[in-house]
């Protein structure tokens, strides 16, 4: 069943100089007031979100999770407590999020809980449960709850892990009063961890009610990697931060050089259209050159105006086709509007026919695990200087 929550948490990013700035300057590429790169979100014309070096747009992806309001727990002791929650979504943009998995854990693994549902629109919660199991003796019983949020845009898919932790106490037992059930009441509590206290059994046999709790949740990305729900094979993963190098290209086909993605709709977009700014929506334009120095006009045609674009998602360098005609990578030929992973020494082809008319290929710069610069070369490179 959805509720409407009764209002709304505020955005947990504040007003700061990059997002004021950069809603005030579409085409600006860096903060004129701190010097960062405006690194956008990828539903930047919707919420106006700078996102992290690690791809959270703190507009867009407001988790929370509630214990339920007027809500029982009770169980008999030895066996299993059953844990009414409520995941919401308090973004104050029309952005939903999408809840692909639920699991808890006492200890070990962690177990898969069921969900009926999966979207979640701004300004809604939606019910759940989790169990906890083996709540066998008096003492202190933790339950660690996790999720999986995505946030989508057009074609892309952006995830991210939360967890929150509530902690069982059990008093013991005295011969007198023989507690044969678990009932529980919630209180706040500082930081990450929700205390819920059984009190002692009551002669008049009144069941306590838990009061709603606002949970605090904590982002996992330490288990975002392990899990391979983001970043790339091997571990390496591709921050939003990490500056791309192109050579091989001629100046004036660049829209700029050496900087991390840092477009209004954070892509970098390849084809023979006019560069951003100057009537066109493209970043680096794709040119064929003859055997005098000068463009071949006929070869360039082979180019769309927009012929693919890449991006970041999920810390992953990843492309998507544009064109009709399609584009090759690493040999596989995809068409129209497919996805294709690029790693470290990949080559893009974008013209599926002819593939040796010009080729891209991609390298990546490793400062130990992580990637610190992408560099995307053209073969063969542009002889001379500007076109």
């Amino acid at each position: 069943m959805i509720s409407q929550i009764d209002q709304r948490a505020p955005a947990r990013q504040e007003d700061s100089c990059c997002r004021a700035y950069a809603l005030e300057n579409a085409e600006a590429t860096f903060c004129i007031m701190c010097g960062k790169p405006l690194l956008r979100c990828m539903a930047f014309s919707e919420c106006g979100g700078i996102v992290d070096d690690k791809g959270l747009c703190p507009v867009c992806v407001q988790p929370r999770l509630y214990l339920n309001e007027r809500a029982t727990i009770t169980a008999p002791l030895g066996g299993s407590v059953a844990v009414p929650l409520e995941l919401a979504n308090v973004s104050q943009v029309d952005r939903p999020l999408f809840v692909k998995r639920l699991w808890s854990r006492e200890r070990g693994d962690w177990r898969p809980e069921r969900l009926g549902w999966e979207r979640l629109n701004p300004g809604d919660r939606q019910s759940a449960t989790v169990t906890a199991c083996e709540i066998e003796k008096p003492g202190t019983h933790a339950i660690e709850i996790m999720w999986e949020v995505a946030t989508q845009w057009k074609a892309r898919e952006e995830h991210f892990a939360f967890s929150s932790t509530l902690i069982l106490t059990v008093p013991a037992a005295s011969a007198e009063q023989n507690i044969t059930n678990i009932h529980i009441t919630a209180e706040n509590q500082q930081g990450n961890v929700n205390q819920i206290t059984v009190p002692e059994r009551r002669s008049t046999g009144v069941v306590e009610q838990v009061p709603r709790l606002d949970m605090q949740v904590e982002r996992q990305d330490a288990y975002e990697r392990r899990s391979g729900l983001r970043g790339m094979e091997g571990g390496a993963m591709v921050g939003r931060n990490v500056p791309i190098l192109l050579k091989g290209f001629a100046e004036d086909h660049l829209l700029a050089n050496e900087r991390p993605i840092v477009s209004s709709d954070a892509t970098l977009r390849f084809g023979r259209m006019t560069l951003r700014g100057g009537g066109g929506n493209i970043d680096v334009q794709l040119v064929a050159q003859g055997e005098n120095g000068a463009m071949d006009a006929a070869a360039t045609a082979y180019f769309s105006r927009q012929h693919f674009e890449i991006f970041i998602e999920n810390e992953r360098l990843m492309l998507r086709v544009l064109s009709e005609n399609g584009a090759r990578v690493d040999g596989t030929a995809y068409g129209l509007d497919k996805l294709a992973p690029l790693a470290d020494g990949s080559t893009i082809a974008p013209i599926v026919k002819a593939p040796e008319l010009l080729t891209i290929s991609v390298r990546f710069r490793y400062e130990g695990s992580n990637i610190s610069a992408i560099e995307l070369s053209r073969e063969p490179a542009w002889q001379g200087g500007a076109a």
